[in-house]
């Protein structure tokens, strides 16, 4: 790759965090993750609006969770747009309530929602569950529009 091309590529950048899969982690996932957006230039009405998402999604995470297990947070960010992935061991299948009014809220605040779930794992004795949400920046109309 040419250095003009690769100058040209759009970047991204991934930021991570494990806290423990615990009601009381809430606060720690919410200043991880406004910090994490913050730093990526985000705009304050931007950073409220994935926070209640981020919320939501870490908290519905959170209760179907096996004792003792960590939640994983991901977010990507390149060029305007903000991917999120959390990840849980849940102590059933399928066990988000995705007709749930939380789950509206996100999937009204984003522009992808999606859960994935996995088989059993017996090595860790729960199902691995994980959300992930994609927001993209809308960028301000001409004057007067």
């Amino acid at each position: 790759m040419r250095a003009e091309d690769r100058d040209a590529a759009p970047r991204s950048t991934t930021v991570g965090f494990q806290v423990p899969a615990e009601l009381d982690q809430l606060s720690m996932v919410h200043a991880l993750a406004e910090t994490a957006l913050l730093v990526r230039g985000f705009a304050l009405d931007e950073v409220t609006d994935l926070l209640l998402a981020l919320d939501e999604v870490a908290t519905a995470l959170m209760l179907i969770a096996t004792p003792n297990s960590q939640l994983d947070c991901a977010f990507t960010g390149a060029d305007g747009a903000l991917g999120a992935r959390l990840r849980v061991l849940a102590s059933e299948p399928a066990a988000l309530d995705q007709n749930s009014f939380g789950w509206h809220v996100v999937a009204t605040l984003t522009d992808a929602l999606r859960a994935e779930y996995a088989e059993f794992d017996p090595a860790h004795d729960g199902y691995p569950t994980a959300v992930e949400f994609g927001w993209i920046r809308r960028l301000p109309g001409p004057t007067g529009s």
